[in-house]
Protein backbone atom coordinates (compact mmCIF):
# COMPACT_ATOMS: atom_id res chain seq x y z
CA UNK A 1 0.00 0.00 0.00
CA UNK A 2 2.95 2.38 0.42
CA UNK A 3 3.53 2.12 -3.33
CA UNK A 4 -0.10 3.01 -3.93
CA UNK A 5 0.08 5.95 -1.54
CA UNK A 6 3.11 7.34 -3.36
CA UNK A 7 1.32 7.15 -6.68
CA UNK A 8 -1.77 8.82 -5.21
CA UNK A 9 0.29 11.76 -3.93
CA UNK A 10 1.91 12.19 -7.33
CA UNK A 11 -1.39 12.20 -9.19
CA UNK A 12 -3.87 13.79 -6.82
CA UNK A 13 -3.15 17.29 -8.11
CA UNK A 14 -3.65 16.39 -11.76
CA UNK A 15 -6.72 14.20 -12.11
CA UNK A 16 -8.61 14.60 -15.40
CA UNK A 17 -12.10 13.25 -16.00
CA UNK A 18 -11.57 9.83 -17.54
CA UNK A 19 -14.72 7.78 -17.17
CA UNK A 20 -17.62 7.09 -14.88
CA UNK A 21 -16.76 5.23 -11.66
CA UNK A 22 -16.43 1.49 -12.09
CA UNK A 23 -17.04 -1.44 -9.80
CA UNK A 24 -13.92 -3.46 -9.05
CA UNK A 25 -13.39 -6.31 -6.58
CA UNK A 26 -16.44 -7.11 -4.52
CA UNK A 27 -18.43 -4.04 -3.58
CA UNK A 28 -15.44 -1.68 -3.80
CA UNK A 29 -15.96 1.24 -6.13
CA UNK A 30 -13.03 2.82 -7.91
CA UNK A 31 -13.40 6.51 -8.64
CA UNK A 32 -11.76 8.83 -11.14
CA UNK A 33 -8.59 9.15 -9.12
CA UNK A 34 -8.27 5.36 -9.09
CA UNK A 35 -8.68 5.32 -12.86
CA UNK A 36 -6.05 8.03 -13.21
CA UNK A 37 -3.70 5.88 -11.13
CA UNK A 38 -4.49 2.92 -13.37
CA UNK A 39 -3.74 4.97 -16.46
CA UNK A 40 -0.44 6.17 -14.99
CA UNK A 41 0.56 2.60 -14.14
CA UNK A 42 -0.40 1.51 -17.64
CA UNK A 43 1.96 4.11 -19.10
CA UNK A 44 4.71 3.75 -16.49
CA UNK A 45 8.14 2.61 -17.73
CA UNK A 46 9.29 0.00 -15.22
CA UNK A 47 12.96 -0.36 -14.29
CA UNK A 48 15.14 -3.23 -13.03
CA UNK A 49 15.67 -3.73 -9.32
CA UNK A 50 17.18 -2.36 -7.23
CA UNK A 51 16.08 1.19 -8.01
CA UNK A 52 16.04 4.44 -6.10
CA UNK A 53 12.27 4.18 -5.83
CA UNK A 54 10.70 0.86 -4.97
CA UNK A 55 7.47 1.85 -6.71
CA UNK A 56 9.05 1.59 -10.16
CA UNK A 57 11.30 -1.44 -9.93
CA UNK A 58 10.93 -5.14 -10.60
CA UNK A 59 11.18 -5.23 -14.40
CA UNK A 60 12.26 -8.61 -15.74
CA UNK A 61 14.80 -10.13 -15.40
CA UNK A 62 13.47 -11.21 -18.84
CA UNK A 63 10.90 -9.03 -20.57
CA UNK A 64 9.38 -7.97 -23.91
CA UNK A 65 8.60 -4.34 -23.06
CA UNK A 66 9.11 -1.77 -20.32
CA UNK A 67 5.52 -0.56 -20.14
CA UNK A 68 2.02 -1.61 -21.12
CA UNK A 69 1.72 1.28 -23.53
CA UNK A 70 4.78 0.08 -25.47
CA UNK A 71 2.65 -2.68 -26.98
CA UNK A 72 -0.70 -0.87 -26.71
CA UNK A 73 -0.04 2.67 -27.99
CA UNK A 74 -3.07 4.88 -27.35
CA UNK A 75 -4.66 1.76 -25.83
CA UNK A 76 -4.87 0.23 -29.30
CA UNK A 77 -3.33 -2.53 -31.36
CA UNK A 78 0.45 -2.85 -31.54
CA UNK A 79 2.25 -1.51 -34.62
CA UNK A 80 3.43 -5.06 -35.44
CA UNK A 81 6.24 -3.96 -37.74
CA UNK A 82 9.22 -5.92 -39.03
CA UNK A 83 12.74 -4.54 -39.36
CA UNK A 84 14.93 -6.56 -41.72
CA UNK A 85 13.00 -9.71 -40.95
CA UNK A 86 12.99 -9.19 -37.18
CA UNK A 87 9.86 -8.56 -35.13
CA UNK A 88 9.75 -5.18 -33.42
CA UNK A 89 7.94 -4.30 -30.18
CA UNK A 90 4.33 -5.33 -30.08
CA UNK A 91 4.85 -8.86 -31.32
CA UNK A 92 5.12 -11.65 -28.78
CA UNK A 93 6.20 -15.22 -29.41
CA UNK A 94 4.34 -17.72 -27.27
CA UNK A 95 5.91 -21.11 -26.55
CA UNK A 96 3.99 -24.15 -25.38
CA UNK A 97 3.70 -27.90 -25.37
CA UNK A 98 0.51 -29.94 -25.78
CA UNK A 99 0.07 -30.36 -22.02
CA UNK A 100 0.02 -26.58 -21.55
CA UNK A 101 3.50 -26.28 -20.07
CA UNK A 102 6.17 -24.00 -21.46
CA UNK A 103 9.53 -24.91 -22.90
CA UNK A 104 11.77 -26.43 -20.18
CA UNK A 105 14.43 -23.80 -20.88
CA UNK A 106 12.63 -20.80 -22.39
CA UNK A 107 9.33 -20.99 -20.52
CA UNK A 108 6.03 -19.78 -21.97
CA UNK A 109 7.30 -16.67 -23.72
CA UNK A 110 10.36 -15.98 -25.86
CA UNK A 111 11.56 -12.71 -24.33
CA UNK A 112 13.79 -10.48 -26.39
CA UNK A 113 15.14 -8.28 -23.58
CA UNK A 114 16.82 -8.73 -20.24
CA UNK A 115 18.14 -6.63 -17.38
CA UNK A 116 21.92 -5.91 -17.30
CA UNK A 117 24.02 -8.98 -16.63
CA UNK A 118 21.38 -11.46 -17.83
CA UNK A 119 21.42 -12.86 -21.39
CA UNK A 120 18.30 -12.20 -23.42
CA UNK A 121 16.61 -15.17 -25.02
CA UNK A 122 17.27 -14.04 -28.59
CA UNK A 123 15.47 -12.32 -31.44
CA UNK A 124 12.18 -13.15 -33.13
CA UNK A 125 12.94 -13.65 -36.81
CA UNK A 126 9.94 -13.59 -39.13
CA UNK A 127 9.72 -14.94 -42.68
CA UNK A 128 7.00 -13.70 -45.01
CA UNK A 129 6.35 -15.93 -48.02
CA UNK A 130 4.18 -14.75 -50.96
CA UNK A 131 1.67 -17.46 -51.83
CA UNK A 132 1.03 -16.36 -55.41
CA UNK A 133 -2.65 -15.52 -54.84
CA UNK A 134 -2.17 -12.13 -53.22
CA UNK A 135 -1.73 -13.57 -49.74
CA UNK A 136 1.44 -13.72 -47.66
CA UNK A 137 2.17 -16.55 -45.24
CA UNK A 138 4.04 -15.66 -42.06
CA UNK A 139 6.22 -17.86 -39.87
CA UNK A 140 8.28 -16.96 -36.84
CA UNK A 141 11.49 -18.65 -35.79
CA UNK A 142 13.64 -17.59 -32.83
CA UNK A 143 17.28 -16.90 -33.64
CA UNK A 144 20.45 -15.96 -31.73
CA UNK A 145 19.24 -18.27 -28.99
CA UNK A 146 20.74 -17.27 -25.66
CA UNK A 147 20.17 -20.56 -23.85
CA UNK A 148 20.57 -23.28 -26.47
CA UNK A 149 17.91 -24.99 -28.57
CA UNK A 150 14.21 -25.20 -27.77
CA UNK A 151 12.71 -28.53 -26.86
CA UNK A 152 11.53 -30.31 -30.05
CA UNK A 153 8.09 -30.72 -28.46
CA UNK A 154 7.67 -26.96 -28.00
CA UNK A 155 5.35 -25.20 -30.44
CA UNK A 156 5.35 -21.52 -31.34
CA UNK A 157 2.65 -18.91 -31.85
CA UNK A 158 3.44 -15.38 -33.07
CA UNK A 159 0.87 -12.86 -31.89
CA UNK A 160 0.24 -9.14 -32.02
CA UNK A 161 -0.82 -7.19 -28.93
CA UNK A 162 -4.51 -6.42 -29.56
CA UNK A 163 -6.59 -3.29 -29.21
CA UNK A 164 -7.77 -2.95 -25.60
CA UNK A 165 -10.66 -0.57 -26.17
CA UNK A 166 -14.09 -1.99 -25.43
CA UNK A 167 -12.77 -4.89 -23.36
CA UNK A 168 -14.76 -3.68 -20.40
CA UNK A 169 -17.90 -4.11 -22.48
CA UNK A 170 -16.87 -7.68 -23.32
CA UNK A 171 -16.23 -8.35 -19.64
CA UNK A 172 -19.84 -7.35 -18.97
CA UNK A 173 -21.29 -9.94 -21.36
CA UNK A 174 -22.93 -12.65 -19.21
CA UNK A 175 -21.76 -16.22 -19.64
CA UNK A 176 -25.36 -17.10 -20.48
CA UNK A 177 -25.24 -14.87 -23.57
CA UNK A 178 -22.05 -16.57 -24.81
CA UNK A 179 -23.54 -20.01 -24.22
CA UNK A 180 -26.71 -19.01 -26.04
CA UNK A 181 -24.68 -18.19 -29.16
CA UNK A 182 -22.82 -21.47 -28.77
CA UNK A 183 -26.11 -23.38 -28.64
CA UNK A 184 -27.43 -21.53 -31.68
CA UNK A 185 -24.32 -22.46 -33.65
CA UNK A 186 -24.34 -26.08 -32.51
CA UNK A 187 -26.52 -26.98 -35.50
CA UNK A 188 -23.53 -26.23 -37.72
CA UNK A 189 -25.46 -24.02 -40.12
CA UNK A 190 -23.20 -22.98 -42.99
CA UNK A 191 -20.39 -24.93 -41.33
CA UNK A 192 -20.18 -22.54 -38.38
CA UNK A 193 -20.09 -24.24 -34.98
CA UNK A 194 -18.12 -22.13 -32.53
CA UNK A 195 -17.61 -23.20 -28.96
CA UNK A 196 -16.92 -21.44 -25.73
CA UNK A 197 -13.56 -22.24 -24.25
CA UNK A 198 -13.87 -23.92 -20.87
CA UNK A 199 -11.02 -23.31 -18.44
CA UNK A 200 -10.53 -25.32 -15.27
CA UNK A 201 -9.07 -23.16 -12.53
CA UNK A 202 -6.73 -24.16 -9.74
CA UNK A 203 -9.77 -24.56 -7.48
CA UNK A 204 -11.37 -27.01 -9.90
CA UNK A 205 -14.09 -24.60 -11.05
CA UNK A 206 -14.78 -24.40 -14.76
CA UNK A 207 -15.10 -20.90 -16.18
CA UNK A 208 -15.50 -19.53 -19.70
CA UNK A 209 -12.52 -17.95 -21.44
CA UNK A 210 -13.12 -14.75 -23.37
CA UNK A 211 -9.88 -12.72 -23.50
CA UNK A 212 -6.76 -13.34 -25.56
CA UNK A 213 -6.43 -14.56 -29.13
CA UNK A 214 -7.53 -18.03 -28.04
CA UNK A 215 -9.87 -17.04 -25.20
CA UNK A 216 -7.32 -18.32 -22.70
CA UNK A 217 -8.33 -15.96 -19.87
CA UNK A 218 -11.75 -15.60 -18.24
CA UNK A 219 -11.51 -12.00 -17.06
CA UNK A 220 -9.53 -8.80 -17.40
CA UNK A 221 -7.76 -9.31 -14.07
CA UNK A 222 -6.16 -12.56 -15.12
CA UNK A 223 -5.46 -11.31 -18.63
CA UNK A 224 -3.70 -8.24 -17.22
CA UNK A 225 -1.86 -10.30 -14.61
CA UNK A 226 -0.50 -12.62 -17.27
CA UNK A 227 0.67 -9.65 -19.33
CA UNK A 228 2.46 -8.13 -16.33
CA UNK A 229 4.09 -11.48 -15.62
CA UNK A 230 5.11 -12.58 -19.13
CA UNK A 231 5.62 -9.24 -20.89
CA UNK A 232 7.27 -7.27 -18.08
CA UNK A 233 8.36 -9.95 -15.61
CA UNK A 234 6.38 -8.40 -12.76
CA UNK A 235 4.99 -10.66 -10.03
CA UNK A 236 1.37 -10.17 -9.03
CA UNK A 237 -1.43 -11.97 -7.14
CA UNK A 238 -2.04 -14.45 -9.96
CA UNK A 239 1.66 -15.02 -10.71
CA UNK A 240 3.68 -14.53 -7.51
CA UNK A 241 7.06 -15.74 -8.80
CA UNK A 242 9.42 -12.72 -8.60
CA UNK A 243 11.60 -13.92 -11.47
CA UNK A 244 8.81 -13.88 -14.04
CA UNK A 245 9.12 -16.44 -16.82
CA UNK A 246 12.71 -17.44 -15.96
CA UNK A 247 12.95 -21.23 -15.76
CA UNK A 248 15.15 -23.29 -13.40
CA UNK A 249 17.48 -23.82 -16.37
CA UNK A 250 18.13 -20.04 -16.40
CA UNK A 251 19.92 -19.95 -13.06
CA UNK A 252 21.36 -16.43 -13.30
CA UNK A 253 17.93 -15.12 -14.18
CA UNK A 254 16.35 -16.82 -11.18
CA UNK A 255 18.90 -15.35 -8.76
CA UNK A 256 19.05 -11.82 -10.21
CA UNK A 257 17.78 -8.92 -8.02
CA UNK A 258 14.00 -8.65 -7.97
CA UNK A 259 11.60 -5.93 -6.97
CA UNK A 260 10.68 -7.83 -3.82
CA UNK A 261 14.07 -7.37 -2.15
CA UNK A 262 13.22 -4.18 -0.21
CA UNK A 263 9.65 -4.90 0.84
CA UNK A 264 8.97 -4.00 4.43
CA UNK A 265 5.40 -4.73 5.47
CA UNK A 266 5.76 -8.50 5.64
CA UNK A 267 2.40 -9.13 3.99
CA UNK A 268 1.81 -11.46 1.05
CA UNK A 269 0.73 -8.53 -1.12
CA UNK A 270 3.79 -6.48 -0.17
CA UNK A 271 5.98 -9.31 -1.43
CA UNK A 272 4.63 -8.73 -4.95
CA UNK A 273 5.96 -6.30 -7.53
CA UNK A 274 2.38 -5.54 -8.62
CA UNK A 275 0.15 -5.91 -5.59
CA UNK A 276 -3.61 -6.29 -5.69
CA UNK A 277 -4.39 -2.55 -5.26
CA UNK A 278 -2.24 -1.65 -8.25
CA UNK A 279 -3.49 -4.52 -10.41
CA UNK A 280 -7.09 -3.60 -9.60
CA UNK A 281 -6.56 -0.05 -10.79
CA UNK A 282 -4.92 -1.07 -14.04
CA UNK A 283 -7.79 -3.48 -14.67
CA UNK A 284 -10.29 -0.72 -13.90
CA UNK A 285 -8.54 1.60 -16.34
CA UNK A 286 -8.62 -1.01 -19.11
CA UNK A 287 -12.27 -1.76 -18.34
CA UNK A 288 -13.07 1.96 -18.63
CA UNK A 289 -11.81 2.21 -22.21
CA UNK A 290 -14.84 2.83 -24.45
CA UNK A 291 -15.84 0.81 -27.48
CA UNK A 292 -14.23 2.40 -30.57
CA UNK A 293 -16.65 4.61 -32.45
CA UNK A 294 -17.15 3.70 -36.12
CA UNK A 295 -16.18 6.26 -38.71
CA UNK A 296 -18.87 8.22 -40.47
CA UNK A 297 -20.46 6.65 -43.52
CA UNK A 298 -23.51 7.85 -45.45
CA UNK A 299 -26.54 6.22 -43.84
CA UNK A 300 -27.48 4.40 -47.03
CA UNK A 301 -23.96 2.97 -47.39
CA UNK A 302 -23.85 1.85 -43.75
CA UNK A 303 -27.22 0.15 -44.06
CA UNK A 304 -26.27 -1.60 -47.30
CA UNK A 305 -22.84 -2.55 -45.92
CA UNK A 306 -24.41 -4.07 -42.80
CA UNK A 307 -26.81 -6.06 -44.99
CA UNK A 308 -23.95 -7.41 -47.12
CA UNK A 309 -22.01 -8.22 -43.93
CA UNK A 310 -24.95 -10.36 -42.80
CA UNK A 311 -25.80 -12.04 -46.11
CA UNK A 312 -22.14 -12.94 -46.75
CA UNK A 313 -22.16 -14.80 -43.43
CA UNK A 314 -19.64 -12.58 -41.63
CA UNK A 315 -22.11 -11.73 -38.86
CA UNK A 316 -22.51 -15.40 -37.90
CA UNK A 317 -19.20 -15.17 -35.97
CA UNK A 318 -18.58 -11.42 -35.90
CA UNK A 319 -21.86 -10.85 -34.07
CA UNK A 320 -22.38 -7.07 -34.23
CA UNK A 321 -23.51 -6.77 -30.61
CA UNK A 322 -23.80 -8.97 -27.53
CA UNK A 323 -26.01 -8.12 -24.53
CA UNK A 324 -24.33 -6.91 -21.36
CA UNK A 325 -25.42 -7.06 -17.76
CA UNK A 326 -27.77 -4.18 -17.02
CA UNK A 327 -29.39 -4.13 -20.43
CA UNK A 328 -26.63 -2.62 -22.54
CA UNK A 329 -24.91 -3.86 -25.70
CA UNK A 330 -21.27 -4.61 -26.43
CA UNK A 331 -21.00 -3.51 -30.07
CA UNK A 332 -17.71 -5.29 -30.69
CA UNK A 333 -18.44 -7.67 -33.61
CA UNK A 334 -17.47 -10.92 -31.95
CA UNK A 335 -19.21 -13.97 -30.49
CA UNK A 336 -16.33 -14.69 -28.05
CA UNK A 337 -16.26 -18.28 -29.29
CA UNK A 338 -13.45 -20.42 -30.65
CA UNK A 339 -13.68 -21.34 -34.34
CA UNK A 340 -11.53 -23.60 -36.49
CA UNK A 341 -10.16 -21.23 -39.12
CA UNK A 342 -8.42 -23.83 -41.25
CA UNK A 343 -4.78 -24.87 -41.66
CA UNK A 344 -3.62 -21.66 -43.32
CA UNK A 345 -4.13 -19.83 -40.03
CA UNK A 346 -2.76 -22.60 -37.84
CA UNK A 347 0.40 -22.28 -35.81
CA UNK A 348 2.47 -25.03 -34.17
CA UNK A 349 1.34 -24.51 -30.58
CA UNK A 350 -1.69 -26.49 -29.43
CA UNK A 351 -3.13 -25.53 -26.06
CA UNK A 352 -5.30 -27.54 -23.71
CA UNK A 353 -8.78 -26.61 -24.92
CA UNK A 354 -7.73 -24.93 -28.19
CA UNK A 355 -6.28 -26.48 -31.34
CA UNK A 356 -3.57 -24.98 -33.53
CA UNK A 357 -6.08 -23.52 -36.01
CA UNK A 358 -8.74 -22.47 -33.50
CA UNK A 359 -9.06 -18.78 -32.70
CA UNK A 360 -11.54 -16.73 -30.74
CA UNK A 361 -13.48 -14.48 -33.10
CA UNK A 362 -11.46 -11.26 -33.19
CA UNK A 363 -13.51 -8.12 -32.41
CA UNK A 364 -13.80 -5.88 -35.46
CA UNK A 365 -14.50 -2.72 -33.50
CA UNK A 366 -11.40 -0.56 -33.96
CA UNK A 367 -10.58 -1.99 -37.38
CA UNK A 368 -10.56 1.51 -38.89
CA UNK A 369 -7.76 2.59 -36.56
CA UNK A 370 -5.75 -0.58 -37.21
CA UNK A 371 -5.94 0.04 -40.95
CA UNK A 372 -5.00 3.70 -40.56
CA UNK A 373 -1.98 2.77 -38.44
CA UNK A 374 -1.01 -0.03 -40.87
CA UNK A 375 -0.65 -2.52 -38.03
CA UNK A 376 -1.49 -5.51 -40.21
CA UNK A 377 -4.50 -7.72 -39.54
CA UNK A 378 -5.12 -11.20 -38.12
CA UNK A 379 -3.40 -12.61 -35.04
CA UNK A 380 0.12 -12.15 -36.40
CA UNK A 381 -0.33 -9.04 -38.55
CA UNK A 382 0.26 -10.90 -41.81
CA UNK A 383 -2.69 -9.46 -43.75
CA UNK A 384 -2.20 -6.01 -45.20
CA UNK A 385 -5.80 -5.40 -46.27
CA UNK A 386 -9.32 -6.48 -45.39
CA UNK A 387 -9.47 -8.52 -48.60
CA UNK A 388 -6.31 -10.43 -47.71
CA UNK A 389 -7.55 -11.09 -44.18
CA UNK A 390 -10.81 -12.50 -45.53
CA UNK A 391 -8.92 -14.65 -48.03
CA UNK A 392 -7.16 -16.37 -45.12
CA UNK A 393 -10.49 -17.40 -43.59
CA UNK A 394 -10.84 -21.14 -43.98
CA UNK A 395 -12.41 -23.89 -41.92
CA UNK A 396 -15.70 -22.71 -40.45
CA UNK A 397 -15.35 -19.37 -42.27
CA UNK A 398 -14.73 -20.85 -45.71
CA UNK A 399 -18.30 -20.38 -46.95
CA UNK A 400 -18.40 -16.75 -45.87
CA UNK A 401 -15.03 -16.07 -47.50
CA UNK A 402 -16.26 -17.69 -50.71
CA UNK A 403 -19.40 -15.54 -50.76
CA UNK A 404 -17.29 -12.45 -50.12
CA UNK A 405 -15.12 -13.36 -53.12
CA UNK A 406 -18.20 -13.87 -55.31
CA UNK A 407 -19.63 -10.40 -54.66
CA UNK A 408 -19.79 -7.95 -57.52
CA UNK A 409 -17.02 -5.38 -57.58
CA UNK A 410 -19.47 -2.71 -56.41
CA UNK A 411 -20.82 -4.73 -53.49
CA UNK A 412 -17.37 -5.93 -52.46
CA UNK A 413 -16.07 -2.37 -52.43
CA UNK A 414 -19.04 -1.27 -50.33
CA UNK A 415 -18.58 -4.13 -47.86
CA UNK A 416 -14.88 -3.34 -47.52
CA UNK A 417 -15.74 0.31 -46.90
CA UNK A 418 -18.21 -0.75 -44.22
CA UNK A 419 -15.68 -3.01 -42.51
CA UNK A 420 -12.96 -0.37 -42.79
CA UNK A 421 -15.18 2.10 -40.97
CA UNK A 422 -15.65 -0.03 -37.85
Amino acid sequence: MRRLAAVVLALAAAVAPIAAPLAARGAETLDRLDLAIGRALFKRPWVPAPASTRGDDGLGPLFDARSCTTCHPRDGRAPARLENGTAERGFVLMIGRPDGSGDPVYGRRFQIDAVPGIPGEGVIAVTDTPLGDGRTARTAHPEALGYGPLDPASGLSLRVAPDLRGRGALAAVPDAAILAVERAQAQGKDGVSGRARRITGADGRVVLGRFGWKASQPDLARQSAEAFFLDLGLSNPHHPEPWGDCTPAQAACRTAPHGTANRTEGTADDALEIGAPLLDRVVAYVASLPVPEPQTLPAVDRKRGAALFATAGCAACHVPALPTAGGGLARMYTDLLLHDMGPDLGDTMPEPGAGVSEWRTAPLAGLADALAAETGLLHDGRARTVEEAVAFHGGEAESAARRFGALSATDKSLLVRYLSSL
